[in-house]
């Protein structure tokens, strides 16, 4: 039964919150955790197209079929995909954990004190906790084609692709750090979907349950509405959610945190403290910074190369596993990664894309089954009838980018969160980017296909790495927190997510959370930074 008070509130559990609560409950805190989505289990991520359609999204407004762990939110120049669940984003993300550039953090927005340098200690610990480590192809299994075939599209442009740390178990059965039972890597290449072998290093198989083993408590179905100053601490209003939508109504409750850690992602993060302050007034001297500076971390997706006769099957393994940086001037740093898209997504594009060789092979084996049923000489081969597909020889590709982080997230009229984003400052990057892919593209034979969001006139992206609104500054007039992730003005009032990040990080940004998020947890703890090989450096086991 939840306490009437803790000494920590986190709002989510996402990168952000799972980490803060975790090392604040291993430091003897009594720490509760407010989640608004539902506790998942293996067995329960769908699979078939019927189950994602039907469970696979959040949608509040739905109350039979909206109950899922991947919220999409469309807006007028950017559509945002985000995690809701225990466990957050990491549920449905694509297990990337590597850091950025140097010159990311040289931009004159980041807090002068924090560097890859000065990360690093950070980095190391998250990056042991979630097991980061380069593709092993479990026994029995090979390096997937569309590995293979992306690094050798990467080559004929006399560049090198790298392999890159994703968070994935590839060994045989062990235990999480959290005591979960794991399996290897199935290569279902569902990584989107959710884990049905545990072999996807999400949040709730280490840092969540790591957390609860210390004490910590997590509430799934837990919507915060509102946080209010009280007696030294702050009082959080949530609406309990119920099990069944359908028949069952929400339950107002507040609980008090002697300190606050807001960790709602970063569109959930900048819409409650925008209704703090702007509707409910009880946050009323936040920063005139909140909202601003949004990116969409430079995302270009749905553009890749497709070949002639050159077999792909993106949807095997892991959903990345390699890719290739390209870096201009002091400020511009461009990552290109292969990308994997799950099964059900695989079996409908290759169904509502024409092909010709796929029409010819249905109709060349029917007339050649209907011989062979009647006693004809012919020879019917029915695997013909599943090639052909457009998506088999499809190598789908994932952009990210140094964008102009200049986009602004705000309440409407009605208090509808909104996003204005506009890609005139940022055209330049893409076009490289763009450029870059289309090299690619010539270069290994194949034919370049753009994002079908981007080409004239619509001009439209999609990120699954919102970052900003919060952002950390040296000054309170320059962001919303400081560098240690504590709002400007409200002591004890901590933000930990995507939303205290500057600028865009141009590489998935998950590693970078990651480490900012230990570095609060620290600081609140310590009140210092942590040091290489510093003694007081958290435990993973």
């Amino acid at each position: 039964m939840m306490k009437e008070e803790y000494d920590v509130v986190v709002i989510g559990s996402g990168f952000g919150g799972a980490i803060t609560a975790c090392r604040l409950a291993q430091a003897g805190n009594s720490v509760c955790i407010l989640e608004k989505g539902r506790r998942w289990v293996k067995t329960e991520f769908p699979r078939s197209t019927g189950e994602v359609a039907n469970h696979a999204f959040w949608d509040e407004k739905d109350k039979e079929e909206g109950r899922g762990f991947i919220e999409y939110l469309p807006f007028k120049n950017m559509d945002v995909i985000q995690g809701v669940g225990v466990g957050g984003g990491s549920l449905h993300y694509f297990n990337v954990h590597i850091q950025p550039p140097e010159l990311i953090f040289d931009q004159a927005r980041w807090p002068k004190a924090i560097s890859k340098e000065s990360l690093k200690p950070y980095y190391d610990v998250a990056k042991d906790m979630l097991a980061a480590n380069k593709l092993t192809p479990p026994e029995g299994r090979e390096v997937p084609k569309r590995t293979s075939a992306f690094i050798e599209a990467v080559a004929a442009t006399s560049e090198q692709a790298e392999e890159i740390d994703i968070c994935v178990h590839f060994s045989e059965e062990a235990k999480s750090p959290g005591g979960q039972e794991q399996g290897p890597c199935d290569y279902c290449g569902n990584c989107l979907l959710g884990c049905h072998v545990n072999a996807k290093n999400t949040l709730d198989l280490n840092y969540i349950p790591l957390a609860e083993k210390h004490g910590a408590e997590v509430y799934p179905l837990h919507q915060v509405v509102n946080i209010l100053p009280h007696d030294g601490g702050y009082n959080v209003e949530f609406m309990e959610l119920p099990e069944d939508p359908v028949s069952g109504t929400s339950v107002a409750g507040v609980v008090k945190g002697k300190k606050v850690v807001v960790s709602g992602g970063t569109l959930g993060s900048n819409q409650l403290l925008l209704e703090c302050r702007d509707r409910t007034k009880s946050l009323p001297n936040l920063s005139d910074r909140l909202g601003k500076h949004f990116s969409g971390n430079g995302d270009f997706l749905f553009a890749g190369t497709h070949y002639k006769d050159k077999e792909i099957d993106a949807g095997r393994g892991p959903s990345i596993t390699a890719g290739v940086g390209y870096t201009k001037g002091d400020s511009q740093h461009i990552y290109i990664e292969d990308l994997g898209f799950p099964d059900p997504f695989m079996w409908y594009l290759n169904g509502i894309l024409p092909t010709t060789g796929r029409l010819w092979n249905v109709v060349d084996q029917a007339k050649n089954y209907l011989l062979r049923s009647l006693g004809l000489t012919s020879n019917f081969e029915a695997e013909r009838i599943f090639n052909g597909g457009y998506m088999t020889k499809f190598l789908p590709y994932l952009g990210m980018g140094t964008d102009a982080a200049d986009g602004k997230i705000y309440l409407d009229w009605r208090g509808r969160l909104k996003l204005d984003w506009k890609h005139k400052k940022s055209r330049a990057m893409f076009d490289d980017m763009i450029g870059h892919l289309k090299d690619i593209s010539k270069k290994s034979g194949g034919h370049f296909i753009n994002s079908p969001l981007w080409d004239w006139p619509s001009r439209k992206l999609l990120t699954a790495h919102p970052l900003g609104g919060c952002v950390m500054s040296d000054k309170k007039e320059d962001g919303v927190v400081n560098e240690w992730g504590e709002v400007w003005g409200y002591p004890g009032l901590y933000v930990a997510d995507g939303s205290i990040v500057p600028s865009a990080i141009s590489v998935n940004p998950t590693a970078t959370i990651s480490a900012l998020s230990e570095r609060v947890a620290f600081h609140m703890i310590h009140g210092r930074e942590m040091e290489e090989n510093d003694p007081d450096t958290p435990k993973n086991r």
